[in-house]
């Protein structure tokens, strides 16, 4: 038996999420969904996670903090940020300040296929 990298994507749109999952999929990656911060760090205390996908403006807590918890707890899991920035805040400044967290690579929504397949295989190399 095969087993594939699951990967957590983090995003309060859920259509977003879906698009992602099944091209991620696609890629021979499994893929676990959350709206929220708060069940996004639920599913890595209890799921293999190789790897986060966090949108930065959610809801419930953003993922500036979500990255800055997720880098304490689990130092060496791979995070890729993105953002289609915010009002006045444009998506570089954002990301970067998301790489000063721990975000490993940044996506600037909207992002194309190859460029998320090239970030995720940057991050988690084949086995």
């Amino acid at each position: 038996m095969i087993i594939r990298p699951l990967l957590l994507l983090v995003d309060d749109d859920v259509t977003l999420l879906q698009a992602i999952s099944g091209l991620l999929e696609l890629e021979g990656f499994d893929t676990v969904l959350s709206q929220t911060a708060a069940q996004a760090i639920e599913f890595l205390n209890d799921l293999p996670v190789s790897g986060v996908i966090i949108d930065i403006f959610m809801p419930d807590r953003d993922g500036m903090e979500t990255i800055g918890e997720i880098r304490a707890r689990w130092p060496n899991l791979p995070i890729i940020a993105m953002s289609g920035g915010w009002r006045t805040i444009s998506p570089e400044t954002i990301l970067e300040t998301a790489r000063a967290l721990g975000a490993q690579e940044a996506l600037t929504k909207p992002f194309d296929r190859q460029a998320l397949v090239e970030a995720v295989r940057r991050l988690l190399p084949p086995e």
